[in-house]
């Protein structure tokens, strides 16, 4: 009977991973998850026909490549599924039922979460915003969740959950943001610089080649990029020896306010730039509130302790490996959903095993 459970779990997180591929791809975009209704090649957008759309199989059966247009088919699409899968089997052996069907939401949730943040850097507002939601309703109609029988105590360490991690994380980023908030360059010989006239998320400035995008630099009202100019020209109009302050739609020099989408023409030569750095974003801490309301308090300390751990030793690793710059491009979130995932499957036992370790019995 469990060998079914496990099979069943395998194959019905197959399915949902087909379908967490469609999530991936489109929340971001801002492509509507029904319309169009059947998935498509990302390339030439033909409708992919059922036949070719069956889960982990067809990404080997078509030879990795769209049977209309031959274009490659990233490897993220079976690996989503053969992850999905896995995930759901192992809940499946672990997880009772009711609570096994909130589980499968939650470990659906982390993958999207996951996946889109490794892609986009970003985790949408309808993953943790709705994984909040789902959290909520979910402790409520499974207390077992939060190990207990009452859906109202549920419902409380759901929420305590997600103040707890939300708070944790956002001191986090805000100690963070002042210690290493801010990172500065200098150029031996003055460089040439320029603004790049165009629409609000595809501003930048270059300096000496090198460009400074506004959607990497900018996260909250406050920030500001300086770029001290030996001499600047805007809008026809001359400056020496003057600092640039960009906010994230307005540029203050000498006093003078300027809102950007009014700088037709922007250059001068700088030796001494500052760029603002976000030590987390706040797409994290709505992704660990989201987690609070499904593993409660507890998980919430055990899931950013052990995310750390694994961020910190897959750092090492890459170090070690020559591979320091691609461990850099990684963000938190993904580490978060994998102390997550140990958490709703071995964190009692691990925490367990830590007391007697700690404390052995005579």
């Amino acid at each position: 009977m469990l060998h079914i459970l496990i099979a069943t779990g395998f194959f019905f997180g197959a399915i949902i991973g087909s379908f967490l591929n469609v999530c991936i791809y489109r929340i971001p975009r801002g492509i509507s998850l029904g319309n169009p209704a059947r998935s498509f090649c990302p390339f030439c957008k033909h409708s992919i026909p059922w036949k070719e759309n069956i889960p982990i199989l067809s990404w080997f059966l078509l030879g990795r490549r769209c049977t209309h247009c031959h274009e490659r088919i990233s490897p993220r699409y079976v690996i989503v599924e053969t992850i999905s899968a896995m995930l759901f089997a192992t809940a499946a052996f672990l997880v009772p039922f009711p609570t096994l069907l909130s589980v499968w939401v939650f470990l659906s949730i982390l993958v999207v979460a996951t996946f889109v943040d490794l892609e986009f850097m970003i985790i949408p507002d309808a993953v943790s915003k709705g994984g909040i939601a789902a959290g909520l309703a979910l402790s409520l109609l499974t207390p077992g969740l939060h190990k207990t029988s009452s859906p109202l105590l549920a419902i409380g360490l759901s929420l305590l959950g997600a103040f707890l991690g939300a708070a944790i994380l956002y001191l986090v980023s805000e100690l963070g943001k002042l210690a290493f908030g801010r990172y500065k360059l200098n150029w031996s010989t003055p460089a040439r610089f320029s603004f790049e006239v165009s629409p609000a998320e595809d501003r930048r400035i270059l300096i000496d080649g090198e460009s400074f995008l506004w959607d990497e630099h900018f996260f909250r009202k406050s920030d500001r990029m300086i770029v001290r100019a030996q001499e600047a020209e805007i809008n026809g109009a001359n400056y020496q020896n003057t600092d640039l302050t960009f906010f994230h739609d307005r540029l203050v020099i000498s006093g003078e306010t300027i809102p950007l989408d009014q700088v037709s023409h922007l250059v001068g030569r700088t030796a001494y730039a500052e760029f603002p750095r976000e030590a987390m974003g706040l797409g994290d801490v709505k992704l660990i509130a989201a987690i609070g309301t499904f593993v409660g308090w507890q998980g919430i300390l055990f899931t950013i302790a052990a995310g750390s751990f694994v961020g910190a030793a897959f750092g090492l690793a890459a170090i070690a490996l020559g591979k320091r710059e691609r461990a850099s491009k990684i963000p938190f979130g993904p580490y978060l959903a994998v102390g997550a995932v140990i958490w709703c499957f071995w964190g009692n036992p691990l925490i367990s095993l830590y007391q007697r370790l700690l404390w052995p019995v005579p």
